[in-house]
């Protein structure tokens, strides 16, 4: 097979792990870089197989090309094709799995955006991305709402407490394993550190499927995806051309004004000492939960990120594609890391 087909199985086998078959756009949308594909067959770190004329290169990769190797016999010893999805061989009970999920992420979307309008009366929330299944649009009945906030930096622990509390007021945060159709509060970086430091086909993907809902600072999604462009180096098409996102929820310019208000009023020494103070409870009540120190999890609490992920399903999902990729005879293929989780 050349690099070209190995990434699009590789694409088709990520996933799989999910139990998510693709539509010949989603292997294309979605492409693990043949680049990345590459190094697990170089026989030097020294070769340079990121330079941005190759690069460049595949990145002109286009849709009609995806969906002729779909069908070329190389690819055909591994996948299948049903209803326009594409999957590994006797896989295809999972096309009824993600027409359901479809069907419950439809809806769950509404919700969502009812919920996270009301973030606008938040001061310092800058944006509001879904990442999870539901930027997936996959999802189950009992599914919470994952999300990515953005907040103005020397801001983070504060605003943090004002979300936690309101979603807690009006009963939308998850708690424990009450979880359907609740926010689950697992990521908060700042508008002045947006890049992800832990990187991974899995982190890859994850990212560049998150869909900016709400943002109240023009800007700081396409700040993102700069600040990300390491996702490039696993996946071709990253980042897109940004337009006008038909997700974006419309300014409340009364929420919106609450907010601004709120941010006057703690732009001050005091608005530091809360800040000061929420730092050293949170700290104190992370260091002591045992879900910190958890195998396989990541949890990262500073001033430029908060990060709560001890049950991440990152290293799951790796080691399924892994194992995939050696049943299919590429064991070379079977080494993908994750991003350093314990």
């Amino acid at each position: 097979m050349t690099l070209f087909q190995k990434a699009i199985l590789s694409t088709i086998v990520y996933y799989d792990t999910m139990n998510h078959p693709l539509t010949s756009f989603e292997v294309f949308k979605y492409l693990v870089n043949p680049l990345h594909i590459a190094e697990f067959y170089s026989s030097s770190k020294t070769d340079n197989f990121k330079s941005s004329m190759e690069i460049e290169k595949f990145s002109k990769i286009s849709l009609i090309n995806v969906r002729k190797s779909l069908k070329s016999k190389e690819l055909k010893k591994f996948i299948q094709e049903k209803q326009g999805f594409y999957f590994l061989k006797s896989r295809e009970d999972i096309i009824r799995t993600r027409i359901s999920g479809q069907k419950i992420a439809d809806q769950k979307w509404k919700k969502a955006e009812k919920i996270i309008n009301w973030l606008q009366i938040i001061p310092y929330i800058r944006m509001v991305g879904i990442n999870g299944s539901l930027a997936l649009k996959d999802t189950r009945e009992d599914s919470d709402i994952d999300v990515l906030i953005v907040v103005k930096a020397g801001r983070i622990w504060l605003t943090r407490f004002f979300v936690s509390s309101f979603l807690q007021l009006i009963g939308r945060r998850r708690h424990k394993n009450i979880t359907k159709d609740r926010i689950c509060l697992n990521h908060y970086i700042t508008d002045k550190s947006l890049g992800i430091e832990y990187t991974s086909l899995s982190n890859a993907q994850i990212n560049a499927r998150l869909i900016p809902v709400l943002e109240t600072q023009p800007g700081t999604y396409n700040k993102f995806q700069k600040a990300n462009s390491w996702i490039k180096l696993f996946l071709v098409f990253y980042p897109k051309t940004k337009i006008k996102n038909s997700k974006y929820l419309k300014t409340n310019y009364l929420l919106k004004s609450i907010a601004r208000f709120g941010e006057i009023c703690l732009n001050n020494k005091i608005g530091n000492f809360i800040e000061s103070l929420f730092r050293k409870l949170e700290k104190k009540l992370v260091k002591k939960n045992p879900l910190t120190y958890k195998k396989g999890g990541r949890v990262i609490v500073n001033d430029k990120q908060l990060e709560f992920h001890p049950n991440a399903r990152e290293r799951q999902v790796l080691d399924k594609y892994n194992s995939i990729m050696v049943e299919l005879g590429l064991n070379k293929l079977g080494q993908e890391k994750d991003s350093g989780l314990l």
